[in-house]
């Protein structure tokens, strides 16, 4: 009787539901089917299937098999109580975007000095503080839509794992809005399988006085403790030989051993520390387990260099890195000024970025990071541009060997695009909501299928 009284209040639910799906919100909702479909056929292949048997449903039916589903709905996150084995791929995360629908302004990693998202071009494309635009625009990091469009593409990558770029505790210039980026995308992260870890940035500490001080060494060991608090004790927090990784960019200010010393110790015992290339003998041997790679304007030469001469496999843990290019925005938007050096890598296609990766994998690293995800004020993203599509990613799956498809990434993009542009859709914000859950499931097939239907009821621009 119980589930008999439950399907027919889900019954009742979408009587008053479904026809949202049909009428409202949009010019473009009522579509020819057939033309799309034929339309769609001969622009790219990669979407017949998500459109077969079209003809053939009843979205009332469908609503109501994913109304039964969602009650006993729970992601999958069995994998990620286990060390991930061999060498995992990590991506360096820039948490720090905002936008004014999101957060009521426009951050400064997307305007810098000078730029005004507010403006378009003649291509529709807002004014931002980068070389390259975002294939769904610019966005921000507090948005659940974004966070779970990110985690999917990661996902279907091939990604095990975040690095996010981390600022202190501080409230001075954006840290706070950087740290509260970072808590709010773990909401959505802890759902998956994904794991991540923190990047501390100690050149944070130097906002609040010209030389180092007592005080200056006592916010670094809060900001360290705020870490071990806050974020140590997630079961997805990323571990290397048993022990939490914490990595440090830098140091860039402290760079006294004594003073790591000091920093680290009610910490030591339970961390892995792992500094920027080069810098171990600034933290000190006793604080520090290893270092990893970065990105420098001689590219291969200098990880070369790295590897073979600058650190002992042996007695380290070591992190490679690969990188797509790089090409920063500072001197254009007003933060480094016209005297200042500056060098440039070009992406070369995909090249730069599998020389990267093949100079990382011939030696034994621990992990790989990506330098970056989404860093467009340096141009080092490899998220999905309008500049480069999707091919950093559909490289990264053959460096990864998962079993997703290329085409496979298209499916975040129309997930993402479809929630923005019917915002008061009933179904769509229902339906795509249950597609993320299939795809990151496992489930590709019926996330497919549903977004095909999606894409078919709305006139949608393909990937």
């Amino acid at each position: 009787m119980k589930g008999f009284l439950k399907v027919s209040v889900i019954s009742t639910l979408l009587l008053n539901s479904v026809s949202s799906c049909v009428y409202q919100d949009s010019g473009d909702i009522l579509v020819n089917e057939p033309e799309l479909l034929t339309k769609t056929k001969e622009k790219d292949n990669r979407y017949v299937g998500w459109l077969a048997g079209y003809e053939n449903y009843d979205l009332e039916e469908i609503m109501q098999e994913e109304y039964i589903h969602d009650i006993d709905y729970k992601f999958s996150t069995e994998q990620s109580l286990q060390e991930v084995k061999g060498n995992p791929i990590y991506v360096h995360y820039m948490p720090w975007f905002q936008t004014k629908k999101i957060d009521g302004f426009w951050g400064q990693h997307w305007t810098m000095t000078n730029r005004n998202p507010e403006r378009f071009n003649s291509d529709g494309e807002r004014e931002i503080a980068s070389h390259y635009y975002p294939l769904i625009g610019p966005y921000a990091t507090k948005d659940k839509a974004l966070q779970q469009y990110h985690l999917l593409l990661m996902k279907l990558s091939g990604v095990d794992g975040i690095i996010f770029d981390w600022y202190g505790i501080r409230d001075v210039l954006d840290f706070k809005r950087i740290r509260e980026g970072v808590d709010s995308f773990l909401l959505e992260l802890e759902k998956t399988n994904i794991k991540f870890a923190i990047m501390y940035e100690d050149r944070v500490v130097k906002e609040q006085a010209r030389n180092l001080t007592q005080i200056q060494i006592e916010q670094a060991k809060n900001d360290l403790l705020y870490i071990k608090n806050k974020y140590f004790s997630k079961q997805q927090y990323i571990k290397v030989n048993g022990k939490k990784l914490l990595m440090i960019f830098g140091p860039n200010f402290i760079n006294q051993k004594d003073d790591w010393t000091e920093i680290l110790k009610f910490m030591k015992n339970e961390t892995n520390v792992l500094s920027l290339w080069k810098t171990k003998d600034i933290i000190g041997e006793e604080n520090s387990s290893g270092e990893y790679a970065w990105i420098d304007k001689n590219h291969t030469e200098t990880l070369y260099g790295f590897y073979n001469y600058g650190i002992n496999f042996n007695s380290n843990i070591i992190g490679g890195v690969t990188y797509p290019r790089f090409n920063d925005f500072y001197k254009e938007g007003g933060w480094r000024s016209l005297q200042e050096d500056e060098w440039k890598l070009d992406a070369r296609g995909t090249k730069t970025f599998i020389e990267s990766y093949q100079e990382s994998i011939n030696h034994p690293i621990d992990f790989m990071q990506i330098a970056t995800w989404n860093d467009f004020g340096e141009g080092t993203m490899i998220e999905p541009t309008k500049d480069f599509g999707f091919n950093h990613l559909e490289k990264l799956q053959e460096f990864t060997q998962v079993d997703y498809k290329k085409s496979d990434l298209r499916l975040p993009y129309h997930i993402y695009q479809l929630k923005k542009q019917f915002p008061k859709e009933y179904c769509v914000q229902f339906l795509t909501a249950k597609a993320y859950e299939h795809a990151m499931n496992g489930r590709l097939e019926r996330a497919k299928f549903l977004i095909g239907l999606l894409m078919l009821k709305y006139t949608v621009p393909l990937a």
